[in-house]
């Protein structure tokens, strides 16, 4: 079960780009955070506790391989859900381990909001 849900602030901005495209990404995200409430192994493990997970833009009408991917982060005690990065896949393929690194210690620095 997860306790607190921490947003970076690039998710923030990348969350604020996609949406002015995708009217129906703040209840798809609503969606997957149910999702990983009951299953937040989901996706694919990249390192160090993040996990790549796939979401469905439902106005983009074409599921969740072609939708959009959120980079989470998993915290040690397992109860803290970090959203590091979003986007479309169509707009990139991976997004590079170094700038997932500097996400990260921007978050550890406390550079987040929460839910």
């Amino acid at each position: 079960m997860i306790s607190e849900v921490r947003f970076s602030d690039e998710f923030n901005r990348a969350f604020k780009q996609l949406k002015k495209r995708y009217r129906s990404l703040p209840a798809d995200l609503k969606n997957l955070l149910l999702s990983l409430d009951e299953n937040p192994l989901q996706g694919v493990e990249l390192y160090d506790g993040m996990r790549k997970v796939r979401i469905s833009f439902t106005s983009k009408g074409k599921g969740k391989r072609a939708g959009g991917r959120v980079i989470i982060r998993l915290q040690l005690s397992d109860t803290v859900l970090s959203f590091l990065y979003i986007y479309d896949k169509s707009d990139m393929a991976n997004v590079s381990d170094a700038y997932l690194d500097q996400i990260i210690m921007e978050v550890d620095k406390g550079n987040y909001t929460t839910l």
